[in-house]
């Protein structure tokens, strides 16, 4: 099975390049700590999707780290990867710096997963755990004609501060996915867990499921995802700010009936880097996990 990873954000609430910033004892980043698992869940080709501007530090602090064993390929996400010559024009004439969003990316990677068989999807700045890679794998083997993703619980992918982006998941009483709502600003307050929407603020409950990104899916994903992608160019508005996310391509394929989509409970803590005060958040996770014997030090040692 491959693993395509989207690791060409800007990381603008960041303030910088987060997908390549160390958080392990050794300057380990948290992407590589996610393909450890997901080697160890069985996945055994991994595509990175990154931006032309970052190939360099991302060869110079991921791809130099990993051994030879990792079997790897590069796709890349540009702000004018495909587009046709009037939305090219229309794109230059917007002056849009920000990029088309996950929906976008998938499609950039499309020659390296078409026509091989079920694959995974995960950011590359967020922790997964063992377990979520491990049930996803199993799906995609035992159901390759599914789509599914790992779930979360709310409580367990907020950070202490700051606020998040989170997909909201509404599932049914046979654990398929029904509804996804992607709330742009979610943070605690107290023991709450609040979002702000257009309509204004909302209360969550703490066990609300969640999609962190750890998808699985087959090849059927790409024709819908394109067909949707014109659609999305076909609107001059869409050319300012607006993303393009993959979320939404699977909310329409299920609106349409062209597939189900089962969640897969992940049974595990997920954390990531998105504002700057999460990295020592981070840190101190990755440093109790190896204390803990679930990753060696260094974390390649014997790979």
């Amino acid at each position: 099975m491959r693993l395509l990873v989207l690791a060409a954000g800007i990381g603008a609430r960041f303030g910088g390049v987060k997908q390549v910033v160390g958080v392990g004892p050794r300057g380990e980043t948290l992407l590589e700590y996610s393909l450890f698992d997901a080697r160890r869940a069985g996945f055994d080709h991994i595509v990175f999707l990154i931006r032309p501007e970052i190939e360099a530090d991302f060869k110079a602090n991921i791809l130099s780290r990993l051994p030879a064993s990792v079997s790897y390929s590069l796709a890349y996400q540009k702000s004018v990867s495909l587009l046709d010559e009037a939305a090219r024009a229309r794109f230059e004439k917007s002056g849009r710096a920000k990029p088309w969003g996950t929906g976008h990316a998938l499609l950039c990677a499309r020659k390296h997963l078409e026509g091989k068989g079920p694959f995974a999807v995960i950011n590359a700045d967020d922790y997964y755990g063992l377990p979520g890679f491990e049930k996803v794998g199993a799906h995609l083997s035992s159901s390759p004609g599914e789509f599914c993703f790992a779930g979360y619980r709310l409580d367990d992918v907020v950070p202490k501060g700051g606020s998040v982006s989170r997909a909201i998941c509404l599932i049914d009483s046979q654990s398929y996915l029904s509804e996804i709502v992607e709330h742009r600003k979610v943070w605690r307050a107290g023991s709450l867990f609040v979002s702000q929407r257009e309509e204004g603020t909302v209360e969550l409950s703490p066990s609300t499921a969640v999609s962190m990104n750890l998808w699985g899916f087959n090849p059927s994903i790409f024709d819908y995802a394109e067909r949707l992608w014109k659609n999305f160019l076909s609107e001059p508005a869409n050319f300012e700010s607006r993303e393009f996310f993959l979320p939404d391509i699977v909310q329409d394929m299920m609106r349409e009936k062209a597939v189900r989509v089962r969640m897969v409970p992940a049974s595990a803590q997920s954390f990531g880097i998105t504002n700057p005060e999460d990295l020592q958040e981070t840190r101190q996770r990755i440093s109790r996990l190896v204390w803990e014997g679930v990753y060696p030090s260094p974390l390649w040692e014997g790979a």
